[in-house]
């Protein structure tokens, strides 16, 4: 398990790899840590993960499946909203079924002189997507942490909920608050955020 490990494991090919820590012990990364192959992100056995995020650069980024809540190289960071009564959402302490997510951004630069074209990356990211439900609200959640090249991370967060609601996002680092957000929901619509993450 490559987030449990107090080593510094080097990502390979690129500065950040990711990583799912199974069950039993083992992990699944996206190079294989002996070999350097190149590992299929969608022969992850996710119902065997644990753990779910990227290494590399003496770093670790990662969440719990079982809760959601995110671990940033040893901070612990959550995300919760109070609606208009004052009733709280824990939404990285939700125990619902979660979707990995993953992906690079990339932009390319074409020479048309030369003919010769150069693709770089702009950034990694990684999060999930689930349903936080209590009593008759039900909210649609995907939290992605993005890890620009030259720039702060930061996490988007995507929220949409069944009803109106009319209150705060929150940003928390262990256990603390660090930053609110007043942010309505019409229902059914898809309200999202970049927080820089502090």
């Amino acid at each position: 398990m490559i987030f449990a490990d107090s080593r510094n494991i080097q990502a390979v090919s690129i500065p950040f790899n990711w990583n799912a820590d199974y069950a039993d012990g083992k992990n699944y990364a996206e190079y294989d840590l002996l070999t350097h192959k190149k590992n299929d992100f969608y022969l992850i056995q996710k119902n065997q993960v644990i753990r779910f995020g990227l290494f590399g650069q003496g770093m670790k980024f990662f969440f719990e499946m079982s809760d959601g809540s995110f671990n940033l190289n040893g901070r612990r960071i959550e995300v919760e909203y109070i609606d208009e009564e004052n009733r709280t959402y824990h939404l990285t302490t939700n125990f619902a079924h979660k979707d990995l997510i993953t992906y690079k951004e990339a932009y390319s630069d074409y020479n048309n002189m030369q003919g010769i074209q150069q693709s770089n990356l702009k950034s990694i990211n990684f999060g999930y997507k689930t349903i936080y439900q209590k009593d008759n609200i039900q909210l649609f959640f995907q939290p992605i942490i993005s890890l620009p090249f030259n720039k702060s991370a930061f996490i988007e967060v995507k929220l949409t909920s069944n009803k109106d609601l009319n209150g705060y996002l929150i940003f928390k680092s262990k256990g603390l608050e660090v930053e609110r957000f007043y942010a309505p929901l019409e229902s059914n619509k898809a309200g999202q955020i970049n927080w820089t993450i502090k």
